[in-house]
Parts: C-alpha cells; structure tokens; sequence
C-alpha cells in the first residue's frame, strides 16, 4: 500500500473569521432592515473584497 503525504492547505484564520463576522453582521442587518439601507449595501460591498481577497490568497498558494 502507498502512503501520499498530505499537505494542509494554506488557510488565513484570520480573514476567514473576517469573513464569518461580518456575513453573520449583514444576515443580522437584514433582517432588521432589509436589502436596501446603507449600512447593508456597504456590508455586502465589504463581504464582496473579503471573499476576493481570499480567492485571490487561494490562488497565491497553489
């Protein structure tokens, strides 16, 4: 039987919880808001960079 070495994939703990955080703020935001108020579109926009930059460090670490 052949053993293969597993790699851990590069994760950014923190960024991931960034990402976690602020989904949980917008869910909550809209809920009590909806889809249109400022603070709800500018938590999307920021949820929006978040999960680019961490595609993108997905992308780095291949």
């Amino acid at each position: 039987m052949m053993k293969t070495k597993e790699s851990v994939p590069y994760e950014n703990k923190k960024l991931l919880m960034e990402i976690a955080d602020v989904k949980k703020e917008k869910n909550e935001l809209y809920k009590q808001t909806g889809p249109g108020s400022p603070d709800y579109i500018s938590l999307s926009i920021k949820l929006d960079l978040l999960m680019k930059e961490y595609i993108n460090e997905k992308i780095a670490h291949l």
